[in-house]
């Protein structure tokens, strides 16, 4: 559990969001976009927190009392966090950007890359950060 007297919600991201717990949460998005292929051609960035139970996973390492402070402005960074990423796996893209209250947000699409390799991703179950490198190496 954290302690309030760290100093901001980046701090506190860096100190209790790990390298795993990112890539789990790229795999649970990436699988989630693949599952709905043909429902949905674009996803706002709030169903994609919540249709993949990332809440849950974040809520898990921080205090109630930090959560109902900063836990808005922590939920933000990290999906700032696992969809730079996967904008730099050239699997999504921003379709465009909305205001969602005092909050910024995104509305994400699916990239030709994504879309190729779905069935391919519906393949695995394992979320380990060599997998995903090797399907969606980051463009650096």
């Amino acid at each position: 559990m954290i302690d309030m007297n760290e100093k901001t919600p980046e701090e506190s991201f860096k100190k209790h969001i790990s390298i795993d717990d990112l890539s789990s949460f790229e795999w649970r998005i990436l699988k989630y976009m693949c599952s709905v292929t043909g429902i949905y051609d674009t996803f706002p960035e709030i169903l994609l927190f919540h249709r993949t139970d990332l809440k849950a996973s974040i809520d898990s390492k921080f205090s109630q009392e930090y959560l109902q402070k900063e836990g808005g402005a922590v939920y933000k960074f990290t999906m700032n966090n696992v969809m730079g990423s996967l904008i730099d796996r050239n699997a999504v893209e921003i379709v465009t950007e909305y205001e969602y209250g005092n909050l910024n947000m995104a509305l994400y699409g699916r990239k030709k890359k994504l879309k190729e390799m779905c069935d391919e991703l519906k393949k695995y179950e394992i979320r380990d950060f060599i997998l995903i490198d090797k399907l969606f190496p980051k463009n650096v």
